[in-house]
């Protein structure tokens, strides 16, 4: 398993060699679009020509019974961290006392058949099978269960059905039981109940069920879309603001492909963040540009493409 360092990066290393761009690690407590200014904590307001929010997404646990207390989140880098730790402390608690492995200590459940429940899914079951297995030698891996239970009819319902189905049937060659028509009802320390009353005994539950934009987007005054995204133009801009764009998990960005919003994916966002840049920048840097600034930003439609980056090998074409 990977350090925290080899998969995260610091901000500052980043840009080193651009004069053009500071840091500073803090809150933003409100934003004021209409006198473009941002409150920070700590700081004094910053004003902005462009503006662009990123603010990201934050898990939204659908008011399940103790999902709050007892659900290991999948949506960030400390997330991992904590997930991993989780797993390891689990396998080494079976190793000293077998008895727990009845219990359920070694079972996961992973709630979501998005992105993130898939990916997460089969990463754990390639953990289980490879890693655990070979350092693990005494414990019985025919009794280490991953379940990846999905609501709907099918997971990765966002993408095309062949793409659903490779999905699931590359999921059950790595073990991983994939229970779809299925909600989690309640979770307790030890064990998982369905809507249906099935109860599976785990330790571990994993949440990949659902995001939300940033709370904060709440107090903008903007039109916000399911999930509190913010609904943006072709271009990413915001209605009523053309120097404020809203991109990545926070933004609600329409493809008629898909008759929705893209999933909130990195690769959508890697994407959206590259526009955004790209856009603002080009307005900045000429004459004319400071020109349309005044009159109002009139940037190029976005063309995001949804990738998912999964352990799983690539679907046949």
């Amino acid at each position: 398993m990977l350090e925290a360092s080899a998969v995260g990066h610091s901000l500052r290393d980043l840009v080193h060699g651009q004069d053009n761009v500071a840091v500073h690690k803090t809150s933003v407590q409100a934003i004021d679009l209409d006198r473009r200014t941002v409150e920070l904590e700590g700081m004094a307001p910053l004003t902005y020509d462009f503006l662009v929010l990123g603010l990201g997404a934050e898990v939204t646990f659908f008011g399940t019974d103790g999902a709050k207390e007892h659900a290991l989140p999948m949506y960030t880098l400390p997330d991992a961290v904590r997930l991993k730790e989780h797993l390891l402390g689990r396998w080494e608690a079976a190793d000293k006392n077998p008895s727990l492995v009845d219990d359920g200590a070694l079972n996961v459940v992973v709630v979501g058949g998005g992105p993130t429940g898939v990916e997460s899914a089969g990463a754990i079951a390639e953990l289980y099978r490879g890693d655990l297995a070979k350092d693990y030698p005494a414990l019985p891996q025919d009794e280490a269960r991953v379940v990846l239970v999905e609501s709907g009819a099918e997971i990765f319902s966002m993408f095309e059905q062949n793409l659903r189905a490779y999905a699931k049937e590359a999921l059950e060659k790595r073990t991983v039981e994939v229970l779809t028509g299925e909600r989690v009802a309640s979770v307790s320390p030890t064990r998982v109940t369905l809507s249906s009353g099935r109860e599976i005994a785990t330790h571990t539950l994993v949440w990949g069920a659902g995001l939300q934009g940033n709370r904060l987007v709440q107090s903008l005054g903007l039109e916000l879309e399911r999930g509190n995204r913010i609904a943006v133009g072709p271009d990413l801009t915001v209605s009523g603001h053309p120097e404020v764009y809203a991109v990545g998990d926070v933004a609600a960005i329409a493809d008629s492909r898909i008759d929705g919003a893209l999933p909130q994916l990195g690769s959508v966002a890697l994407q959206s963040g590259e526009h955004a840049g790209t856009s603002s920048s080009g307005s900045t840097t000429s004459s004319s540009g400071r020109r349309a600034r005044e009159r109002g930003v009139r940037a190029r439609p976005c063309r995001a493409v949804p990738r998912i980056r999964s352990p799983l090998p690539s679907a046949p074409a």
